[in-house]
């Protein structure tokens, strides 16, 4: 089938974390924003009401096949002491008014300063690549990706028909394992009910284009190849 896609460079000018969702005791970040975070973007850009979330959150999940990479070799993260609000039960508060304290607890959080990625989006239907396009250029909504204060900077840097080649030069992370790679588990999918099964694991080289073993069959945005990640 024909695939449609564009690839789009983000560019966080400040700080950025991407919170690994089995950290607890500490904010712990992923050294790129997983598909999840980078949904959240492109609804936010799509000016989505929240009455229809999830409906289209679930259209571009089906819709969507993606790769990505850090733009600069990946430094390592930073961290800083920074207070969560904690969960208030319901014996904290008086019937029909809202509670007057938050409780909150010191943490280390760690972030990534001025990251910076580039990402690939490919579809069977050209209509959904190209309502992504329009909403990029005139986002309806101010866009963050990470945390909400997280400003970011869209450049889109290509559009049109992705093409179906071997080689042994990829772009963008790798399922499975590979000598030389950052190992991480990083989050693909919404899932409903109590999915348990863990993210798959991922490999993210440290300089691209990255050199594999044998070639394979990439999908390829003008010059750089990718393997489409399912989610």
């Amino acid at each position: 089938m024909t695939k449609y896609g564009l690839t789009v460079d983000l560019e966080s000018p400040y700080f950025a974390c991407f919170r690994q969702v089995a950290a607890t005791s500490v904010v712990l970040t992923y050294p790129v924003p997983p598909f999840t975070t980078i949904l959240g973007m492109l609804l936010n850009a799509l000016g989505v009401h929240y009455a229809r979330y999830e409906a289209e959150r679930q259209r571009l999940q089906e819709a969507l096949r993606f790769n990505l990479r850090p733009l600069e070799p990946p430094g390592r993260p930073q961290r800083e002491l920074a207070k969560l609000l904690k969960l208030v039960g319901e014996g904290r508060k008086e019937e029909g008014k809202r509670p007057v304290d938050f409780p909150s607890s010191p943490v280390r959080k760690s972030f990534l300063v001025r990251p910076a990625y580039r990402v690939y989006l490919a579809s069977g239907s050209q209509t959904i690549v190209q309502e992504l396009e329009e909403a990029l250029r005139r986002p309806a909504r101010p866009l963050y990706l990470g945390g909400s204060d997280d400003m970011v900077i869209v450049n889109l840097r290509w559009i049109g028909e992705v093409k179906q080649a071997e080689s042994r030069e990829v772009w963008g992370l790798l399922p499975g394992i590979y000598e030389g790679c950052e190992l991480i588990r990083l989050p693909l999918a919404f899932r409903s009910g109590r999915d348990l099964a863990p993210p798959p694991l991922l490999a993210l080289p440290r300089r691209f284009p990255f050199q594999l073993p044998e070639p394979q069959p990439l999908a390829f945005f003008e010059s750089e190849g990718v393997i489409l990640l399912p989610v």
